[in-house]
């Protein structure tokens, strides 16, 4: 049987008993979600500012409530347009399953994490008690060498210690870990639009920080210029991929001259204080100026014919 494990973890002898690692992993994968969440968040809050058939669909009520359910539709709709085989899309995901392994070798304690981001990850790695980590690298693969800097009998012994843990004696469950103890990141990006919006611990997220002006104006830009070229979305993957890159070079041209320069930017998205306004008092959808978009498609089709 083909085994990538390439996110095998083990437990070092500075990691508490299970109970208390459950506790210290929930705090810190929940800061981590978060981390993650907000730029999410403010992509899609830029979208409902910036999309003025977005906007349309819902006119009317206190901002904070529109932003919320719109910014979360946009999300949910995307997330549920993806293809059913990408089992695990939500890049936002995480779990992590526990597993012991007792030898003449001793008593090894593994986990197995299921991230959708190497963040979650990264931030297990670097958990620490008193200086000293609490989990080390422990992957395995079979389709691979053996690393140069893992010794022979400890690839033998990771082999052994994770074909333990996937061979169960419920039929279920064998060859994965189903039968193992497991803790779950109960959070979801749809239950926290609200509280990252509205701020937390006395703390107000910057929505700007995360979906800065720039990148806002870059999409209004690429999406004019992409209707105006009235280009075919359904091309091949390959050659959208490379429309759309010659599209960003062309307006990284345009905005490094004086003119680039100079055109005007989208309005700064509305802070937390200014949540609770009506959906009328917000700046009107950003349009760039007709001239930068014919200079930055006149650009675009010198590159195109460059490339010919």
């Amino acid at each position: 049987m083909s085994t990538k494990l390439y996110d095998g973890l083990r437990l070092t002898a500075h990691a508490p008993g299970l109970f208390e690692l459950t506790r210290v992993i929930s705090k810190r994968m929940r800061e981590v979600f978060r981390e993650l969440a907000v730029p999410i968040i403010a992509r899609n809050v830029a979208r409902v500012v910036d999309d003025a058939e977005i906007r349309e669909r819902g006119m009317g009520g206190p901002l904070h409530n529109y932003l919320v359910y719109r910014a979360r539709k946009l999300w949910l709709d995307e997330q549920a347009g993806l293809d059913d085989r990408m089992t695990f899309h939500d890049p936002l995901r995480f779990s992590i399953v526990f597993g012991q392994v007792d030898d003449e070798y001793g008593t090894r304690r593994l986990a197995y994490p299921f991230a959708g981001n190497r963040a979650y990850t990264d931030a297990l790695m670097a958990l620490e008690a008193n200086g000293r980590p609490l989990f080390i690298d422990y992957h395995y693969q079979n389709q691979a060498e053996r690393p140069d800097e893992i010794r022979k009998d400890e690839w033998k012994r990771r082999h052994d210690d994770w074909n333990h843990l996937l061979d169960a004696d419920d039929r279920d469950t064998d060859g994965t870990f189903g039968h193992l103890p497991a803790w779950q990141l109960p959070d979801s990006i749809d239950g926290v639009f609200d509280a990252v919006l509205l701020g937390y611990k006395d703390t107000t997220i910057d929505l700007n920080a995360h979906r800065t002006i720039e990148h806002r104006m870059r999409r209004a830009l690429n999406r004019a210029v992409t209707l105006d070229l009235d280009l075919d979305e359904v091309s091949g993957i390959n050659r959208v991929l490379t429309r759309n890159q010659c599209i960003e070079r062309a307006i990284s041209q345009y905005l490094d001259t004086a003119e680039g320069k100079a055109m005007p930017r989208p309005a700064p998205l509305p802070g937390a204080r200014e949540l609770d306004v009506m959906i009328s008092e917000l700046s009107p959808v950003y349009e760039p100026p007709p001239g930068a978009v014919a200079r930055i498609g006149e650009l675009y089709r010198e590159q195109a014919l460059a490339g010919d």
